[in-house]
């Protein structure tokens, strides 16, 4: 099948149209497969930006000559175009590897590097830019080159966090703020300290989205932070995340730790404008309340 493409567009948007997919991952396979030419070239990357009157081509066998094996992870990008790719790193996983006595433990970034070189047949680094502590879940951030890399960390520091929190504890105001100048100790413990003492000041404001007896579900919207210091402002309030022993938590009743960073917006550097990458709040924190919070 030859055919030009009518307007400007993605090449999985032209796909998933002229094939009549009912969903982007079958159009998306589709075209990874290796069997999709543009202008002669076979292209397998869904987001390729096409020009109207570009000529297209579908047919031909699938690249079967791969010798490199299936990856064993099937994560779905959460956001992605010619410059980055997002995923949803899970709890319990570190987000880049760490070498203790010469063994690689298991990391998020390797998982998601082999599927993308799989996936994309290329042999391109993917360049984490944000990371997620092992303990929850969240969105990850990916450059697809080292200029995209370099271009986005220019105004990183512009970039803001928006978490879903499952605490211990019922917060008396249906939202508020947290604010508090935070120091490290010596175990790498964070605390709140006098102004005089030079801590960080770090700052939060929460929503109320629901409650039970026990446990609440908070949306946060974190203004400025340090390492680990969700957890230390949440747990001096009374609330500290489920599962969270290390900040006077007790055992998460869903199983995992209960913080999950769902919206991230930075300065796209191409764009010339502000992306903001968003999620649904987790299964199981929907599932512990037994129906869909409040948005």
């Amino acid at each position: 099948m030859k055919f030009k493409s009518a307007k400007d567009s993605t090449l999985l948007e032209i796909i998933k149209d002229k094939l009549g997919f009912s969903s982007n991952s079958k159009a998306r396979n589709h075209i990874k497969s290796g069997i999709v030419k543009v202008e002669g070239q076979i292209v397998k990357i869904p987001s390729f930006a096409l020009k109207t009157d570009q000529l297209i081509e579908i047919g031909g066998k699938a690249d079967n000559k791969r010798k490199d094996k299936a990856p064993t992870s099937n994560f779905q990008p959460v956001f992605e175009d010619e410059y980055f790719i997002a995923y949803i790193k899970p709890p319990g996983l570190l987000s880049v590897s760490t070498q203790q006595k010469n063994r690689k433990e298991k990391n998020f970034y390797d998982l998601v590097l082999k599927q993308f070189r799989y996936n994309y047949g290329i042999k391109e680094v993917l360049l984490p830019i944000n990371r997620v502590d092992r303990k929850y879940s969240g969105i990850m951030l990916f450059a697809k080159s080292g200029t995209s890399e370099i271009e986005v960390r220019k105004k990183w520091e512009d970039n803001t966090k928006r978490y879903y929190a499952l605490v211990e504890g019922i917060p008396d105001n249906e939202k508020g703020s947290i604010e508090s100048h935070l120091k490290q100790n010596r175990i790498g413990r964070v605390y709140s300290a006098p102004k005089s003492e030079y801590g960080k000041l770090c700052s939060l404001n929460y929503r109320l989205m629901y409650k039970d007896d026990k446990y609440s579900l908070l949306k946060l919207d974190v203004n400025s932070e340090r390492k680990n210091s969700i957890r230390a402002q949440l747990s001096e309030n009374k609330w500290p995340i489920a599962g969270d022993k290390d900040y006077k938590g007790t055992p998460s009743p869903i199983k995992r730790f209960g913080l999950h960073l769902f919206s991230l917006s930075f300065y796209h550097p191409f764009e010339k404008k502000f992306v903001e990458i968003k999620t649904p709040v987790p299964h199981t924190f929907k599932q512990f309340f037994k129906r869909k919070p409040k948005t």
